[in-house]
């Protein structure tokens, strides 16, 4: 009887804690942390904007593929994320940029971001952030693939930019990386482009192919460009008043044995007399990276 008392006293106090526990379990983990848009889920938004007014902060918005035509603004530190960049398209609907981050650190990836009504739209644009991270998404058809504005330490990586007027361009901004993307210019315009930047930014292996201009830095201090690819671009490169760069084993269109000249000029600002002036890639690439983009 003793034993049988001992043995229901702690059965009492075992099975409510097992029961507490296998709710507790039981309860799906990412409600209140995912928010889904798209797919067939019944509470699953059909706006990828409004899964993102109601998210929290550290919050992820997940986008099911799909053609969603809209645009949307970021301004919390969430992951907005796609299910796969080749059939998660977002459309733009206003006049101005398709995918506007700002004053936040946000993660963007996984997206066809295109505009198909107005090319004179911006695909994805960054304005006061920092800690941004745009990764895996294709940006067609606009007027700046990526533009970003007083940012710092971004990260735009294996992303693929075709048939806009420019690619990647970059104003007043530092510590921004960007690597691992495939820009086709069709002829148009910068493939990446520097402005204005007084603090080190990083271009390292990139595919830049037919724009008008490779890679060209205005006004700009301390830019590493390194191990890209230059292929078929109407010029290579071009700087104006950029000082300290390092151009350093580019493939340059053709396998090259001497240093590679990169043209270039002091002036056009504030000095409006044009000196010409030169840099040098001293070790250029034999062949080409291999850049998936």
């Amino acid at each position: 009887m003793t034993l049988g008392a001992i043995l229901l006293f702690i059965g009492t106090c075992v099975i409510p804690s097992t029961a507490y526990d296998m709710e507790r379990l039981s309860m799906p983990t990412s409600r209140g942390t995912w928010l889904y848009v798209g797919g067939s889920g019944l509470e699953n938004y059909t706006r990828i904007q409004d899964a993102i007014d109601n998210a929290s902060e550290g919050d992820t918005v997940y986008v099911y593929s799909g053609w969603y035509n809209e645009s949307i603004d970021i301004k919390k530190s969430i992951v907005v994320c796609g299910e796969d960049r080749n059939t998660t398209f977002i459309v733009g609907e206003n006049q101005s940029e398709i995918v506007h981050i700002d004053e936040t650190s946000a993660d963007f990836k996984r997206f066809t971001v295109e505009s198909r009504y107005n090319e004179f739209i911006n695909g994805i644009y960054i304005s006061d952030c920092w800690s941004v991270n745009i990764s895996e998404n294709n940006v067609k058809n606009c007027e700046y693939g990526i533009l970003i504005t007083s940012s710092e330490s971004l990260i735009i990586s294996n992303n693929t930019i075709l048939d806009c007027s420019s690619g990647i361009v970059n104003v007043i901004t530092g510590n921004v990386t960007i690597t691992q993307n495939r820009i086709d210019g069709n002829g148009k315009g910068s493939g990446i482009e520097i402005q204005a930047a007084m603090f080190k930014n990083y271009i390292i292996r990139n595919s830049i192919t037919n724009n008008t201009v490779g890679i060209n830095l205005l006004f700009t201090l301390f830019t590493v460009v390194q191990e890209n690819n230059l292929l078929e671009n109407q010029l290579p490169a071009y700087f104006t008043s950029s000082f300290f760069s390092k151009w350093q084993q580019n493939y340059w269109n053709k396998t090259r044995i001497l240093p590679k000249i990169i043209p270039g000029q002091f002036g056009g600002m504030i000095i409006h007399k044009r000196i010409p002036f030169v840099n040098f890639d001293w070790k250029p690439a034999r062949e080409p990276y291999d850049i998936r983009g």
